[in-house]
């Protein structure tokens, strides 16, 4: 038995994130959120080098690492239409062959929730349904 592809496992990974965490946002905040990832991993700092590092990191994808998200036990079923668009999201975010649409963004939190301490008007990148996208690395270009 081999070594699983690396890349399939991070595209798995992405998409159950997406699935947790924005299974019925739209297609575009679907492919940001994605984004949100890659960016962290292609300009490391504290939250990691790779596509799991970045989803592990404690509190940063809640979904993942937070006990009291309750998302943090869900599960898709295999043929769901929902699961499947994820999987297919994810798949073209790592292999880049759909466009960024929040250049810069590795950070985001839903309306639905308190403003976060973080979430700087300075940092803002725009904001697709009733998810608000932000470049916090660019504090850190800034200082």
């Amino acid at each position: 038995m081999g070594r699983p592809d690396q890349n399939n496992v991070d595209k798995i990974f992405l998409a159950l994130v997406l699935w947790r965490e924005a299974r019925g946002a739209s297609d575009e905040c679907k492919t940001a959120i994605a984004y949100s990832v890659l960016n962290r991993v292609e300009h490391p700092k504290w939250w990691g080098t790779t596509v799991q590092d970045v989803l592990f990191k404690r509190e940063q994808y809640s979904s993942m690492t937070h006990k009291g998200d309750v998302q943090l036990v869900t599960w898709p079923i295999s043929k769901e239409e929902s699961w499947l668009r994820c999987i297919y999201i994810a798949s073209d975010v790592i292999d880049k062959v759909v466009m960024n649409p929040t250049t810069g963004a590795d950070s985001y939190y839903d309306t639905s929730i308190d403003e976060p301490e973080w979430a700087k008007r300075s940092l803002f990148v725009k904001q697709i349904d009733n998810v608000r996208f932000y470049d916090t690395d660019k504090d850190s270009e800034d200082a």
